[in-house]
């Protein structure tokens, strides 16, 4: 009995925990892949580019927005809730590549090549100095309609020329309901 009694305890505490430490591992694929585009962003605000046909320059600045690729709000990479985003009911989002093929995820040269978690949007304005991005991930982690998310920021370097751009960055993400 005493056995039992001892067993019983541990499960009670540690299935919670496995729960919570495997939620938590699922985040890391957000925070790598929000790496990715905020490094690409950071190339692409850099390299800088001229107006065809003038050859004047244009001022420093970031890709366009992209929505949220793919949409995971209602619940729609959870298999068991008939989302149709997930055929093989793995609770994550199956790799479709022809939706990364639009002009803003191939100017930060990023895609999703496996199955994953979480999607993934990008927002930016202005240039040089004023310029600025929001790259942001959002999943749900547990099929419950609640979103997990994660951003990741740059902003146009104070000493940016239209010849020469160097970015600023927040090197802390924001996170919102991490393990939800």
């Amino acid at each position: 009995m005493i056995v039992v009694a001892i067993l019983a305890i541990l499960a009670v505490v540690a299935v919670p925990a496995f729960i919570k430490y495997m939620r938590r591992a699922k985040t890391t694929e957000a925070i790598d892949e929000l790496d990715k585009i905020h490094k690409s962003a950071a190339q692409y605000y850099a390299r800088g580019g001229v107006v065809s046909g003038t050859g004047n320059s244009i001022d420093c600045q970031f890709p366009t927005n992209q929505e949220l690729t793919p949409d995971v709000t209602a619940k729609a990479c959870c298999g068991n809730s008939g989302g149709g985003k997930d055929a093989d009911k793995d609770d994550r989002c199956d790799v479709e590549s022809t939706l990364w093929d639009v002009p803003v995820w191939s100017a930060l040269n990023f895609e999703m090549k496996d199955q994953h978690y979480f999607g993934y949007s990008f927002f930016s304005s202005g240039t040089r100095t004023t310029a600025i991005f929001t790259a942001r991930a959002n999943g749900d982690l547990d099929c419950d309609g609640a979103l997990s998310t994660f951003e990741r920021y740059g902003y146009g370097g104070t000493e940016g020329t239209s010849a020469e751009c160097s970015m600023q960055q927040a090197s802390a993400y924001f996170k919102m309901n991490e393990t939800e």
